[in-house]
């Protein structure tokens, strides 16, 4: 088998019929028919249930379309690859962000990508980590930076740089309650809304004490501090995101030991860092990271 009767099976499969599949693939009925007849030959095997209604793939052509979706993500690595190392300074780089590094990295990335490329274009998804890894695996991201551990990825053929690493902190407007409490013991805390972000889970350690469960889950950390600066919730997230409110005075930091730390890594194939273009946004994102670690 080759990819073009992959996607002669796909293909039959979307459209249902011969006469449907025809538009699809931009080939004659007959023309079909006759490839499908002469691969179900060669495999051995009927690969669809012919009716009146069209074609109902059988379940060895169900196995063959499963294991060709790694086949997909194999090709597009490579032609994405081919097309990084051709184009150069006027290519596209796919990168994928997670909320955090959208806040504390991605304006000063963005703003010295502009001033150092040409006509070089940068198409950015934020989305949770679990999203980024699905997509960055499915050759959709040439590159993703978030919540992850460099030191976790265990995979020969990418690289895995560390980025940002913080510790969380909870903050309050000035004017909080909390503020004037001498002793912020467990019950004491359990008083208080908490807002954070999704990552976190259902509580977040503070020493051999436990933080309320957050009553706001969101990763939108504009919404967050937002959130915090209106109303006497406790906002918990790393320290970099609330530096500028902090250094305003806008939002204060509570004296409370969260035993969290917070980090981030870059990951990117080892292959596509071949590539000038990614190769320059690595370089961009660990002087951001130096720039970032200052404020730390």
């Amino acid at each position: 088998m080759d990819t073009t009767d992959i996607d002669l099976i796909r293909g039959l499969v979307r459209a249902g019929s011969l006469s449907e599949a025809s538009a699809l693939l931009n080939q004659s009925q007959p023309t079909l028919s006759r490839k499908l007849s002469r691969l179900e030959d060669r495999l051995g095997a009927q690969l669809f249930h012919r009716s009146p209604k069209g074609l109902l793939p059988t379940d060895i052509a169900a196995y063959i379309l499963s294991k060709a979706k790694p086949i997909d993500h194999q090709l597009r690595e490579i032609e994405r690859h081919v097309e990084l190392t051709t184009q150069l300074d006027t290519g596209i780089l796919n990168l994928g962000v997670g909320p955090i590094i959208e806040q504390i990295l991605l304006p000063s990335v963005l703003s010295k990508f502009i001033e150092t490329t040409g006509n070089a274009a940068l198409s950015i998804a934020t989305e949770d980590p679990e999203t980024l890894m699905k997509m960055f695996k499915a050759s959709e991201l040439d590159l993703v930076v978030g919540p992850f551990s460099a030191q976790a990825i265990d995979d020969n053929e990418v690289t895995a740089l560390p980025m940002v690493r913080d510790k969380l902190i909870a903050v309050a407007r000035p004017e909080h309650p909390i503020f004037e409490l001498q002793d912020l013991d467990e019950t004491t805390l359990s008083q208080f809304c908490v807002a954070a972000p999704k990552s976190r889970g259902s509580a977040t350690r503070v020493g051999s004490r436990l933080l309320p469960r957050p009553k706001i889950y969101s990763d939108n950390y504009d919404l967050l501090k937002k959130t915090t600066l209106r109303s006497d919730v406790l906002c918990t997230a790393p320290r970099s995101v609330f530096k500028d409110e902090i250094a305003r005075g806008e939002l204060r930091e509570v004296n409370i030991a969260i035993q969290v730390t917070w980090e981030s890594a870059l990951i990117i194939r080892s292959e596509t860092m071949l590539a000038p273009l990614a190769r320059h946004l690595v370089q961009i994102f660990e002087d951001a990271c130096r720039e970032a670690a200052a404020y730390l």
